[in-house]
């Protein structure tokens, strides 16, 4: 069985921690002290419902994307919090949990190329590549589908492709679609970079009322949602995990943790 400072290891040395934002706070949430993994669970975000789940399935490890740990920090430990009962309950369960958030964000590997894959684009550059580094990294993403498609029909195989409970969307302004541009989760940060290069579509999540004015009759906003454009980590973490280490189970959660609801 792997040791739990070899799949850290092995995660890191794909989704560098240095990449990650600086708001953010990658890495090791809780350390139970158990180094031998046996088995681990991989999710988007870290609930009670989805610790409770690994301590139902005996696994020792939750490889989650958002931290549980996250913004002005844990002033502290206590079952009156969310935060801390989940820590706690870890602990108490001998359960460690690790994050790779926006450093995985950061990699074609990460969020930006399952997005990709789901959209049937093979060929993509990252959108605004970070400088410095050697190797392709940045924020967000940049490519063309096969073909050209009508818009509308796009957006509905988005709306399906995803798995979304709605799509909100800017006013039409081409009959068809072929250059796409992304960003996973929060990217409204991204559109004047998305508009620069000319996309067609930006696909993201999160974004507010007035920023949707911004696409101007440039570009074509697809909110998707944030949940949507992330969920598809967990089985990168799967399939990286079950690659390195063969003689390790690793399962994926089945909670459905999107705390936003569709009528």
């Amino acid at each position: 069985m792997p040791k739990f400072t070899e799949i850290i290891s092995e995660l890191e040395s794909l989704f560098p921690k240095r990449l990650q934002e600086d708001y953010d706070n990658a890495g090791i949430q809780v350390f139970s002290g158990v180094e031998d993994i046996t088995q681990c669970l991989v999710t988007l975000d870290v609930t009670e419902e989805v610790v409770d789940e690994a301590i139902a399935c005996g696994c020792d490890l939750i490889i989650s994307h958002h931290p549980i740990i996250f913004g002005r920090g844990l002033m502290n430990i206590s079952p009156e919090s969310q935060v801390g009962r989940i820590v706690l309950k870890a602990v108490k369960n001998s359960v460690s949990i690790y994050c790779a958030h926006t450093n995985a964000d950061s990699m074609p590997l990460g969020t930006v190329g399952v997005m990709f894959e789901k959209l049937g684009i093979k060929e993509f550059s990252m959108l605004k590549r970070f400088e410095n580094e050697d190797f392709e990294c940045g924020s967000g993403g940049i490519g063309e589908l096969p073909q050209s498609i009508g818009t509308m029909d796009f957006l509905k195989k988005v709306k399906a492709v995803f798995n979304c409970g709605s799509i909100r969307y800017t006013e039409i302004i081409k009959p068809e679609v072929k250059k796409i541009a992304i960003c996973p989760g929060s990217g409204s940060f991204l559109l004047k970079e998305a508009v620069r290069q000319k996309a067609d579509v930006f696909l993201s999540g999160d974004f507010t009322y007035h920023k949707f004015f911004e696409a101007d009759k440039k570009i074509l906003i697809a909110d998707l949602g944030h949940f949507e454009t992330e969920i598809g980590i967990k089985n990168v973490f799967k399939c990286i995990l079950q690659k390195k280490f063969t003689n390790f189970a690793v399962k994926i959660s089945e909670i459905n943790t999107n705390p936003i609801k569709y009528l």
